[in-house]
């Protein structure tokens, strides 16, 4: 007993330390990253296409131009800023320009600025006009709060995190140029073969390459392909009745292939997080199981589904809604009918949210299934 006591010691002791580093670790990158956002929030002579400038007014003065009130009875009103800009970079630094700016209180297309704030301008002979905003050290401070709070969380683990997102991002960036190179002519070929890409890079960096990982991308690129194709047929057969390709914000290539393209990518995360935590499961099952039959197996799958898909339905869902929210309001509030507004603002978002749902019911199925591959291994080692 009391050498089980002593081990439990230890064993919390090398707990503690972990825990201590990683705080240490969260620590420093926070410092570091408060430093970089510092240094950013300052940084002046760093952009080349815009200048940089500082709102010296201490409060400034604004007065209302006008109110106005259209045929559905909504309000808003016209306000105008006086800014006293002092530049901070180029060849006009040091200079001071006041500058008018009129906006809208309800902000939907105008800005309204804040006493003390850096600013973008450009600055042709004697004019100055407001771009927007110098908000990258707000970016820079997400990314700090974010990685630190990885650390904290997955210590060693958040290294190969940021670089399976670092080569996402790069590779995304890639699948955009080529899409551009081409106009949009290949791009179902296109973000299909990103898909492929994607999955295998942050399955091969956060799992390794084994046989796990190369399950978990089977399964992966089933459920996505296998529920895409189904929902394409589906929207055939119904010849596309009701899917507004025109009321999405594109203006140089097919609607109809962005929108196509746009549920791959959506799909994708929801797919290869359920698959993850399916296989994952099912695989620590089996090595402490290995006389587990392919039912009980099949009926593990579908219990963990079961929880899984819930939530990953309801995220997708809220996430959609949020994002439409806004111009939905809009769209009401302009007298249109729920039905119109619906059609305009959400019928396009609300077709990808039900594809990713069918993906995420049948990716426990295939995720499952594809399990069985480890089973069969387990009991061909028991034969030997």
């Amino acid at each position: 007993m009391f050498i089980t006591d002593k081990t439990a010691i230890y064993e919390k002791d090398d707990t503690m330390k972990i825990n201590k580093k990683r705080l240490v670790a969260a620590l420093i990158a926070l410092v570091v990253g408060l430093a970089a956002t510092w240094a950013t929030y300052f940084a002046t002579d760093i952009y080349q296409k815009h200048d940089v400038a500082v709102i010296v007014d201490k409060k400034i003065e604004e007065k209302l131009i006008g109110k106005n009130v259209d045929v559905y009875k909504n309000k808003d009103e016209t306000r105008e800023q006086i800014l006293h800009l002092k530049v901070l970079s180029g060849k006009d630094k040091g200079q001071t320009f006041t500058v008018k700016n009129q906006y809208y209180p309800s902000q939907l297309v105008t800005q309204k600025y804040q006493a003390g704030q850096r600013v973008f301008i450009s600055i042709k002979k004697t004019s100055i006009a407001l771009i927007n905003p110098k908000r990258d050290w707000v970016l820079v401070l997400i990314l700090t709060i974010t990685i630190s709070l990885m650390i904290l969380l997955a210590g060693k683990f958040t290294i190969a995190l940021l670089v399976s997102m670092a080569l996402s991002w790069i590779v995304f960036y890639g699948v955009i140029l080529w899409d551009v190179k081409l106009n949009g002519s290949q791009i179902i070929l296109i973000f299909g073969l990103a898909d492929v890409v994607f999955s295998f890079i942050s399955l091969l960096i956060v799992q390794g390459f084994n046989k796990k990982m190369l399950v978990t991308w089977m399964a992966t690129l089933l459920g996505i392909f296998v529920s895409f194709a189904l929902s394409y047929l589906i929207m055939q057969l119904t010849g596309q009745t009701e899917m507004r390709y025109e009321t999405g914000d594109y203006a140089t290539q097919d609607p109809r292939g962005i929108f196509l393209a746009q549920t791959l990518l959506g799909v994708l995360g929801a797919v290869m997080d359920e698959s993850t935590d399916i296989i994952s499961s099912l695989y620590e099952i089996i090595q402490h199981r290995p006389d587990i039959t392919p039912k009980e197996l099949m009926k593990s799958g579908r219990t963990m589904g079961q929880e899984i898909m819930g939530p990953l339905i309801n995220v997708l869902v809220l996430i959609f809604m949020a994002e439409e929210l806004p111009m939905t309001i809009l769209y009401l509030r302009d007298n249109n009918t729920i039905s119109s507004s619906f059609g305009f603002t959400l019928s396009l978002g609300a077709t990808q949210s039900v594809i990713s749902a069918i993906s995420i019911v049948l990716t426990v199925i295939i995720a499952t299934a594809c399990s069985l591959l480890f089973l069969k291994d387990k009991q061909k080692k028991g034969q030997k």
